[in-house]
């Protein structure tokens, strides 16, 4: 008798061998490109790319994320929020969906909404990430006055140191 498994895995093998290396799924299809348009920096290309393989499966997380982040570096602070909520939304926990959201919000001046955002990010992997948005937090909260960009350059930097 054949298992499950191995019923499963047969069938992925017949339809690789098939088609060659692509994806069974399609979910990764396109991904690799785009990804590697961001990581040399082209965030256009790289948006644009995010852009086409949500066409073919909307519920693609990582390239919901890397699109907003690709907005956020070209400046297009709108669409990053617009972008990022949607996955914050949807995954309340996820790490850069949350940092960036909070960065779209203060560079659109909208402290409240960043702060707010900022109060469910924990990421102990980068110390300095957390003590710097804390530190705007704290000041927030007490009243100082703060513009989103001051906010946004020094979470920006403390990324930047790692």
């Amino acid at each position: 008798m054949i298992s499950r498994r191995d019923l499963l895995f047969g069938m992925v093998r017949r339809l690789r061998e098939a088609d060659g290396d692509k994806p069974v799924s399609g979910i990764g299809a396109d991904i690799g490109e785009a990804d590697a348009a961001y990581v040399r920096k082209d965030y256009a290309a790289a948006r644009d790319l995010y852009k086409e393989v949500l066409k073919a499966n909307r519920a693609h997380k990582e390239a919901r994320i890397r699109q907003g982040l690709c907005h956020y570096h070209l400046g297009e602070y709108m669409q990053a929020k617009d972008t990022l909520l949607m996955v914050h939304k949807q995954h309340p926990n996820e790490y850069l969906a949350c940092l960036y959201l909070g960065l779209a919000y203060a560079r659109r001046d909208q402290l409240d909404k960043c702060m707010e955002v900022w109060k469910k990010f924990v990421d102990r992997d980068h110390i300095g990430v957390m003590r710097e948005i804390n530190v705007h937090r704290a000041l927030f909260e007490t009243g100082e006055p703060l513009t989103g960009a001051e906010v946004a350059e020094a979470v920006e930097k403390a990324l930047a140191q790692g």
